[in-house]
């Protein structure tokens, strides 16, 4: 897949340890592998640190292997994918294709993902302004991220899928039911993208014993973590290990 210069917008050629497009603008790889295409100075910079260490220990454990396995059904070893919102790398490196980019922007995510993953280009960039030419992809996934929709139809193939995976209603209530009193099921909306049709839609569920130690990195990968109250959060150290209930929406959309 083509890398666009994020200034001018040529294709970059690889050179040893860094990109370079014709008119000499030149973006170095870093000592772990992954390569910073972010121009702008955001006050958004990806997960924390902390956040991304937690769910590097958890995935670690297997807990939600059965859903990489669901979602790689889905590739051919032929396609040219894209992972937005990659993190470090724990789908994008077990994908089965031949030529990936994971793109996100945290640099503590890609650090740990290229280091690990040399099957796989890692980007520092936004998800939402992808360096990357039009119609280059086969397929495109979104794990637990935002939707980029307007990136997603742009990079798409006239005839390529976009795979996206978020949480289904029941997600990890029992989770929930340790830490809140009036504990609260997920809202699954529907999703509708322009530019794309919805092909399938499976719903998959698994329960696990999730041990003592990993409860709190399991709800330090939630979106709720930063809202919950300093009480709430301490409801967790006293807590066993307990079976939890890990509950999927994979959508696959087609473009044209």
């Amino acid at each position: 897949m083509d890398i666009l210069c994020p200034i001018c917008k040529n294709k970059l050629y690889k050179s040893e340890r860094s990109y370079r497009c014709e008119n000499g603008h030149n973006y170095d790889l870093s000592k772990e592998g992954y390569l910073n295409l972010n121009l702008r100075n955001s006050k958004n910079t990806g997960d924390n640190p902390e956040m991304i260490k937690a769910r590097q220990r958890f995935l670690e454990k297997g807990y939600y292997a059965f859903l990489r396995d669901a979602v790689n059904e889905f590739l051919n070893e032929d396609d040219t994918l894209v992972d937005l919102a990659c993190g470090e790398g724990y789908y994008t490196s077990a994908f089965k294709c031949h030529d990936k980019i994971g793109i996100d922007l945290s640099k503590s995510g890609l650090k740990i993902a290229a280091k690990n993953d040399k099957s796989t280009l890692y980007l520092l960039n936004s998800i939402f302004r992808d360096p990357l030419r039009d119609k280059c992809a086969d397929k495109v996934v979104t794990i637990f991220a935002p939707i980029a929709e307007k990136e997603i139809v742009r990079i798409l193939k006239d005839d390529g899928r976009f795979i996206l995976v978020r949480p289904d209603v029941d997600h990890l209530f029992e989770l929930k039911q340790l830490i809140y009193a009036e504990p609260y099921r997920n809202q699954a909306e529907d999703i509708i993208i322009e530019g794309l049709k919805r092909e399938i839609q499976l719903r998959i569920t698994q329960t696990a014993k999730v041990a003592k130690e990993d409860l709190q990195d399991l709800f330090m990968m939630t979106p709720y973590y930063n809202t919950t109250s300093p009480d709430d959060k301490a409801k967790l150290k006293e807590a066993e290990a307990t079976d939890i209930s890990f509950c999927f929406i994979i959508d696959i959309f087609k473009k044209g």
